[in-house]
């Protein structure tokens, strides 16, 4: 078992997932919510590229959620804040979901074995599911609009760092070396470090900054999503 690491969605070769577990990580905000929805009771979760298929699904009676270029949709459900998902309103309900990264992330990973969502989150619990899946691995940052972003990477810090808890010798390459150590560097401080990202510096700037404060929770759910034929489940 080895781990590879791919810095944003324009990088990945699809040949590269063939016979891997894919974790795919989209911090700010995608995998946070879509971990925070199945821990607070979604049943299941479908992925649309399009806000016009998330909008159909909605006429069916569905949930839907997600934004674009970090701006809430008109008439949705939900935006992309894992606080937007309480159990109130989501307890046993099918949701739709669309973001500007993380649902391109997910249709790029079809050829993965297993895929999986992961963030900070749920790192300790998603390492394990993946290390119990016997496959390579391959940590999935989605990005920017096609760009490296910095609280992705940290988090496939993290997660590495629970893997090499697991096993201290299980080999990676020189990109989730790097993350691995710059998690390490700044695991106690990174509300500070990913609000001067360029992501996070956008969520402030739309008074969104609960939401990094949000989404750097380490470990403080066990659910691990995993894509079953059309759907995330849990």
């Amino acid at each position: 078992m080895k781990v590879q690491t791919v810095l944003s969605v324009d990088v990945l070769k699809s040949e590269s997932l063939i016979h891997k577990t894919v974790i795919i990580i989209d911090v700010f905000r995608a995998s946070s919510s879509i971990v925070t929805a199945f821990a607070h009771g979604a049943a299941s979760i479908v992925p649309t590229e399009t806000v016009a298929k998330a909008r159909q699904y909605g006429k069916e009676g569905w949930l839907i959620g997600g934004e674009r270029y970090g701006k809430n949709l008109e008439g949705f459900h939900f935006g992309n804040a894992p606080s937007d998902f309480s159990t109130e309103r989501i307890k046993g309900r099918d949701i739709a979901f669309t973001t500007t990264n993380g649902t391109r992330a997910l249709v790029k990973s079809s050829k993965g074995s297993d895929i999986l969502i992961g963030c900070f989150l749920n790192a300790q619990a998603c390492a394990i599911k993946a290390r119990d899946l016997h496959r390579d691995i391959l940590l999935f940052c989605a990005g920017t609009r096609g760009e490296f972003s910095l609280e992705d990477g940290i988090a496939a810090g993290c997660l590495l760092h629970h893997l090499k808890e697991q096993d201290p010798a299980i080999p990676c390459d020189d990109e989730g070396l790097a993350l691995l150590h710059a998690y390490r560097n700044s695991r106690d401080r990174l509300t500070d470090l990913l609000g001067l990202s360029r992501s996070g510096r956008q969520l402030i700037s739309r008074g969104r900054q609960n939401d990094i404060r949000d989404c750097v929770q380490i470990n403080r759910y066990d659910i691990v999503p995993r894509w079953r034929q059309d759907r995330l489940i849990h």
